[in-house]
């Protein structure tokens, strides 16, 4: 949800004038501490609340720019002094037979007022023709707009009395949502207990995906508990539930985002976050968890501001995410949209470097974040190969790629004029081949066990991948000593082996270089489909002479007698060779793949 284009400041604490520009229904602040991140979520309090700090109220000679008030001083003639805060609307839907598409309003705070001057541009618009309907309608409308609008600031220490400032708000906008008009005081009590839980329903369910814990309202039995913030309480491992306040700050913390959640869920009104540094208290998992969600779930109900140190947040994109670096140049604060037109890269790497270890925690973020997909993506896969065996009685063979598939089905049917006794399977998540592998295919065999007494076998390509691949498996598996390079698992249904190859690429294996390709001679890798073939990158030699390496020609190898074909790479035309090509090759060009079925038989039939 997105309702601020544009925040402009002036003269507010360490803010002499600075503005925040192409906000986004995701907005995320950083900066070293210190630099003013939190004045312009502060800022936006004052604009919308009459506040500062939570439960603080505007403190003029406090708040007011001492960077300002300097200038003020020396200035000949004397300046007004003043806080203001100047907004960009963007129009909402139901606004706009009313509202201008865009409309700014300016709140001003002078030193010796004690109320704000407000102002807007809906005049200006009405000069020239901007609004759709008569300039009386549109400030009835703003101001009908205005009032709709809920901005939640959110302090960085989360106490308890701000805590249960929140669940009041949430039991009120219970009430107000559904309550009985008549009835006796008893059934009253139990109908709105009973409401509160239905209301809570979707909100327990949402902290529940994101913490693991179950978590539930006490509700009021009598009429004088009525109108206090109920309990809060979660689930344990025995049968009496925990106070969230007993839990650990991060869990209470991270219940706050949830509640906000809901009462934006449950409200007609425009919701905007001020959010100070909502990874406070949470570990590492739990902060990518929390990040994810406010910029999937949590943005779509409200629009939100937030500071933060954390790389889970700095590392979110997307068109509905901006990113902002806050420092201070000449003790004012100053703030860069680093998602703006043409990327500001230079103050992406000064954020970096002004946040000391955010390069080395944001690797390791990316590393825990690529292992976190990674485990997901063989669940996946694991989950995948079950169904396929629940609901196939063949063994599987998993293969590395797609066109290992495509080929080995293709010489299936050119060899044997009988159905495939097994299915070939690729080992990757995404079922196109794109993300499979070596690895995937090894982690993808060490976690699937058929638990009906059919087989899965692994064929490792014999390249440096395949081969470290297949002799890093663990020691569940070991070799069997009646075939070549074939290891079975302990439970005797998961077997593993390397692509046997045909007498005339055991160079290729020597080199290890051997993969499906290979397993055709030289004049079908050569075969082209409409000038489109499989290309390759001929395999380099050189000499070491007292210490220097000489590069040698391929005219050179030939003089010398050298013979590199078998270290050739296929840099592309895999997919037009295996889905186009192969097909028409005739039978004989299949011959090297006996041995290769041989093998899978004999596996298959082992007790």
């Amino acid at each position: 949800m997105k309702i601020i284009k544009k925040v402009t400041i002036r003269y507010f604490r360490s803010i002499y004038t600075a503005s925040i520009n192409d906000c986004a229904e995701l907005n995320v602040i950083s900066g070293r501490n210190d630099c003013g991140k939190s004045n312009t979520l502060r800022a936006l309090n004052l604009f919308f609340n009459q506040q500062t700090d939570w439960k603080r109220e505007l403190s003029f000679y406090e708040d007011f720019s001492v960077q300002r008030l300097d200038s003020v001083r020396k200035e000949s003639v004397k300046g007004k002094q003043f806080i203001s805060v100047e907004i960009e609307f963007e129009r909402p839907s139901t606004y706009s037979a009313s509202l201008p598409e865009t409309f700014s309003v300016t709140r001003t705070w002078y030193r010796d007022s004690a109320q704000y001057e407000e102002r807007n541009n809906l005049d200006s618009s009405a000069v020239i023709n901007k609004l759709p309907s008569k300039l009386a309608t549109a400030k009835r409308a703003l101001q009908a707009f205005l009032n709709r609008i809920q901005y939640e600031y959110v302090p960085a220490i989360k106490d308890r009395p701000y805590t249960l400032h929140l669940l009041a708000r949430l039991q009120k906008n219970m009430l107000d949502l559904e309550g009985p008009q008549s009835a006796s005081l008893t059934r009253i009590v139990k109908t709105m207990s009973d409401t509160m839980r239905k209301q809570v329903a979707e909100l327990n369910s949402e902290f529940k995906s994101a913490t693991g814990l179950s978590a539930g309202f006490k509700s009021p039995t009598e009429m004088s508990a009525l109108f206090h913030a109920f309990n809060v309480v979660t689930d344990s491992n025995t049968d009496q539930p925990i106070a969230l306040q007993a839990r650990g700050d991060g869990i209470q913390a991270r219940y706050l985002s949830s509640v906000l959640y809901a009462l934006a869920s449950q409200s007609r009104r425009f919701f905007i976050w001020g959010f100070e540094e909502p990874e406070n208290s949470l570990e590492m998992g739990a902060t990518e968890k929390l990040a994810k969600e406010f910029s999937t779930l949590y943005a779509k109900k409200s629009q939100i501001f937030l500071t933060t140190h954390s790389p889970a947040f700095i590392s979110l994109e997307g068109a509905h995410v901006a990113r902002f670096r806050t420092f201070q140049d000449d003790y004012r604060t100053q703030l860069v949209n680093l998602d703006g037109k043409g990327k500001n890269f230079e103050h992406m790497e000064s954020l970096e470097r002004e946040l000391g270890m955010l390069q080395i925690q944001e690797k390791i973020h990316q590393i825990y974040a690529a292992q976190i997909a990674e485990f997901h993506d063989l669940q996946k896969i694991k989950e995948k190969i079950h169904a396929e065996l629940r609901s196939s009685k063949l063994p599987l063979v998993l293969v590395e790629g797609k066109s290992d598939k495509l080929i080995i089905d293709t010489a299936w049917e050119k060899l044997y004029k009988k159905p495939m006794p097994f299915k070939v399977r690729v080992a990757d998540p995404a079922g196109d081949g794109g993300t499979g592998g070596a690895g995937m295919l090894a982690k993808t065999i060490e976690s699937v066990h058929p638990d009906d007494g059919r087989k899965c076998i692994a064929i490792f390509d014999q390249d440096h991948e395949g081969i470290k691949s297949f002799q890093g498996l663990s020691k569940n598996f070991t070799l069997l000593s009646a075939f070549n390079d074939c290891k079975v698992h302990k439970n005797k249904h998961s077997y593993v082996f390397l692509l046997p190859a045909p007498s005339y690429r055991s160079d290729y294996v020597d080199a290890q270089n051997h993969m499906i390709e290979y397993m055709f001679d030289d004049h079908a890798l050569g075969t082209k489909h409409r000038g489109r073939g499989l290309t390759f990158s001929q395999g380099e030699a050189a000499l070491l002479v007292n210490g220097k390496k000489i590069k040698i020609t391929q005219s050179q190898q030939l003089q010398l007698g050298f013979e590199l074909l078998q270290h050739r790479v296929i840099i592309s035309g895999k997919d037009t060779f295996s889905e186009t090509i192969v097909p028409k090759l005739e039978a004989d060009a299949f011959a090297g793949f006996v041995p290769l079925f041989e093998l899978i038989g004999n596996l298959l039939s082992l007790e």
